[in-house]
């Protein structure tokens, strides 16, 4: 594979064309070559083309060429997205035997009929004054925020967070609502909204906004695919901690997606000694990724969490 020059990103894009409809990350890079790069197999007469953006890597092009090469360009811990047409081989192309299909879905939106909502008494919405992106306090406190994940060509891909515990308020609905009604005033017409299939707080959110379901597709990573409590059946939670446990002997830092399956399955002393076992591998990561990932968090008050953390803060 070879990495393509900047002004070679126009010729290639039609490669992309079916990728583009669906990613806004992959509009963003064509759009501008500063956000991401392409490799592909021939820079004459380019068949095969790799594209990392900011919101992960895409496969394009005609997957019955030779397949060698293209695994060595995609780290084992990126995100995959894959043409339809790669689907069939994909087994050939992922960098890691422990990834995994994900189902996920695209919702989108006309800026003229995005709904509004309220501010819930008692909570101060906060906009940010160089972009699109809202937050709502309380007492000081972020507890909801919309942000962009990419503004391009008059589209623009968002998403929301609410704290747990101000959940079923309406929070994420009104901060939306509010960043929507923003990128509309800056001229963004057309709006997307991603997230794993699983995710039906997500998905509920955006449809009352008025967004409408277009697209469902699969992603691949060696990552468990849920965002909230419930997103995934415990069996299952069980079975994705049991592969990536194995894998951890082979890619140490699949212990830390291990540990959140191991919570998500309701087994928090299993999730603990994975960590354990994480941080005794010498894990890279940062320390903070222990302490606020949203399932691992709830494991801060278990003081051989706690150890763990400080451990490998101090080996940091």
């Amino acid at each position: 594979m070879f990495k393509l020059e900047p002004n070679g990103f126009a010729a290639i894009a039609p490669l992309f064309d079916n990728l583009s409809l669906r990613h806004g990350s992959v509009r963003a890079v064509l759009r501008d070559p500063s956000l991401g790069d392409i490799w592909v197999d021939d820079p004459a007469s380019p068949r095969q083309a790799i594209l990392r953006g900011p919101e992960g890597v895409y496969l394009a092009g005609d997957p019955r060429r030779d397949l060698g090469g293209l695994a060595d360009e995609i780290e084992d811990w990126e995100y995959v997205y894959p043409d339809g047409p790669w689907l069939p081989v994909i087994g050939e192309v992922l960098p890691n035997r422990f990834m995994i299909a994900h189902d996920r879905v695209r919702l989108a939106l006309d800026a003229g009929r995005a709904r509004s909502f309220p501010v819930p008494d008692g909570f101060e919405l906060v906009a940010d004054s160089q972009s699109v992106d809202v937050s709502i306090t309380y007492a000081g406190d972020v507890v909801s925020r919309c942000s962009a994940d990419m503004v391009v060509d008059g589209y623009a891909e968002f998403g929301v967070w609410t704290h747990p515990a101000y959940r079923g308020r309406g929070l994420a609905k009104a901060a939306a609502a509010a960043s929507l009604h923003r990128a509309g005033e800056q001229g963004v017409t057309a709006f997307g909204w991603h997230c794993y299939a699983s995710n039906t707080r997500s998905q509920k959110v955006a449809s009352a906004l008025g967004f409408e379901v277009t697209d469902r597709y699969l992603g691949f990573a060696a990552r468990v695919p849920a965002e909230n409590d419930g997103d995934l059946d415990v069996a299952y939670c069980r079975e994705l901690a049991a592969t990536f446990e194995a894998g951890a002997s082979e890619i140490v830092w699949l212990y830390f997606h291990a540990a959140v399956a191991w919570v998500l399955a309701g087994e928090p002393d299993k999730a603990v000694t994975t960590v354990e076992r994480l941080v005794e591998r010498g894990w890279w990561g940062k320390t903070e990724w222990l302490e606020q990932h949203w399932a691992l968090e709830r494991l801060n008050a278990d003081p051989r969490f706690q150890g763990a953390v400080r451990a490998h803060r101090a080996a940091r």
